[in-house]
C-alpha cells in the first residue's frame, strides 16, 4: 500500500464539496444517503453525481462514506446503494463493516474508514489483504511510513 499521503477535505452537502473544490482540493469525501458514520445532511444520490461529474471536471475525486456497521438486514440495502453510487461515478467507498467484502459490490476502489481503528502496521496489512486499496488514517496518527 505505497503511496502518496492525499488530503481529503469533508463535505456534507453539494455545497460544501463545491466549495472544498474551489479551494483546490484534489479529493472530497462525502457521507452516503444512508449507512454513512457522520450525521445525515440530506445528502442525495443525485447530489452525489452532480459533485462527483463536477469534481472529475476538475480533476479531482469524490468518495462516499459507506461506513456504518451494519445488521444482516441492512446489507442487500447498503450494496444496492453501493451499486448505485458507483453508477454515479463515485471514485470509492470507505467502507467499515467487513461483512461488505462478502457480498456482491461493483467494480469500485475500497477505502477503510478511519472507524476501522486502522492505528498499527498490522491493521494495515490486514486491511491491504482483504483488499482496500487505501485506508484513512485515525487523527493524530503519525504519518510515518508503515512497513
Amino acid at each position: 500500500m505505497k503511496r502518496s499521503i492525499e488530503i481529503l477535505a469533508p463535505a456534507s452537502s453539494l455545497e460544501g464539496g463545491r466549495v472544498a473544490l474551489s479551494a483546490g482540493a484534489g479529493a472530497v469525501y462525502i457521507g452516503a444517503p444512508k449507512f454513512g458514520a457522520r450525521a445525515a445532511a440530506g445528502v442525495s444520490l443525485e447530489d452525489i453525481a452532480t459533485l462527483t461529474r463536477e469534481a472529475h471536471e476538475v480533476g479531482a475525486r469524490v468518495y462516499v462514506a459507506l461506513n456504518t456497521i451494519l445488521t444482516d438486514e441492512q446489507l442487500p440495502e447498503a450494496v444496492s446503494l453501493a451499486w448505485d453510487l458507483y453508477g454515479a461515478g463515485a471514485d470509492a467507498l470507505i467502507i467499515q463493516d467487513m461483512g461488505l467484502l462478502m457480498e456482491k459490490l461493483p467494480p469500485i476502489p475500497l477505502h477503510a474508514s478511519t472507524q476501522c481503528h486502522n492505528d498499527s502496521n498490522a491493521k494495515l496489512r490486514t486491511l491491504e489483504a482483504l483488499g482496500m486499496e487505501q485506508v484513512v488514517l485515525v487523527e493524530r496518527q503519525s504519518v510515518t511510513p508503515h512497513d
